[in-house]
């Protein structure tokens, strides 16, 4: 479920696509500077995503740093970044994600990957869990009760998506604040649209294997493409709505093209994928 809120960056120009690379590259050096080069194997877009929106939100409470340097990535050439008080937030967030994915992934299937993730993250769990306890606990919950959705075979998708949708929520509520019913809202619609783009997307695999998907079912019905384009549309525009009451200013054009087009990408490809093989 990683990898899905990205930039469309097709569309974005040479200064836009400038700002999001800075604050990509700021979200990496906070996680180096937090949790060392293993931490960096996080780093995501959908965490970049939380922070810009995060950063543009809460812009002003904490000072903003730029800065530029070389990084294991970039050892030659320099790289700009920039970051906030939100950014050690989500670069926080991002281990914790993984480290609990990873997790569940060695409980429920053995996976040796999981279990290395696991391992290589667990040093880092105690100091992040004690920073934001509430969060953490929302995600133990919330995967533990996917979990049990999942070994019932659930076909729920309101339930199954909507424990996703309860974890996403959790997090994007950074302060608890005046404007927690509005991040709750966009975390809430975003994330129960991530968990099934990610079932969508699986879905052949899941078939092939005769692992669990919760949209089985659903597929075995004429309308199944037009019913699953309906659902993405209604969620996205639930979270749109909720950004748009937002009072953010910074980077307003990075976080619009994430959410009206970037987020559509992964669907668009599948989709095309689809019509080749016809």
């Amino acid at each position: 479920m990683f990898g899905y809120v990205i930039p469309n960056q097709s569309v974005m120009t040479p200064e836009q696509q400038d700002r999001y690379r800075s604050a990509y590259c700021g979200l990496c050096r906070r996680i180096g500077a937090l949790h060392g080069l293993r931490g960096r194997l996080t780093l995501s877009y959908d965490l970049t995503f939380l922070d810009l929106l995060l950063c543009s939100l809460y812009e002003g409470d904490t000072p903003a740093l730029t800065g530029r340097n070389r990084c294991p990535v970039h050892p030659f050439r320099g790289v700009d970044w920039r970051s906030a008080g939100p950014t050690d937030y989500c670069a926080d967030l991002g281990v914790a994600l993984h480290y609990y994915n990873a997790q569940d992934k060695w409980q429920d299937d053995h996976s040796l990957v999981g279990r290395s993730f696991e391992a290589l993250l667990a040093g880092r769990m105690a100091e992040i869990e004690q920073r934001w306890p509430r969060q953490c606990q929302a995600m133990r919950q919330s995967l533990a009760d996917l979990a049990a959705f999942e070994a019932e075979n659930s076909t729920d998708l309101d339930a199954v998506a909507g424990c996703f949708g309860t974890l996403m929520a959790e997090l994007f509520d950074y302060q608890q604040d005046l404007w927690t019913s509005e991040l709750r809202s966009l975390g809430e619609n975003l994330g129960k649209y991530l968990y099934l783009l990610d079932a969508y997307d699986d879905l052949d695999k899941d078939l092939r294997k005769g692992s669990y998907n919760p949209l089985k079912e659903l597929r075995q019905r004429p309308d199944y493409e037009e019913e699953m384009h309906e659902i993405f549309a209604l969620l996205l525009a639930k979270a749109a709505q909720s950004f748009e009451r937002l009072p953010c200013v910074e980077d307003t054009d990075l976080l619009r093209n994430i959410l009206y087009s970037g987020v559509w990408l992964k669907y668009q490809c599948k989709n095309a994928e689809e019509q080749k093989k016809k």
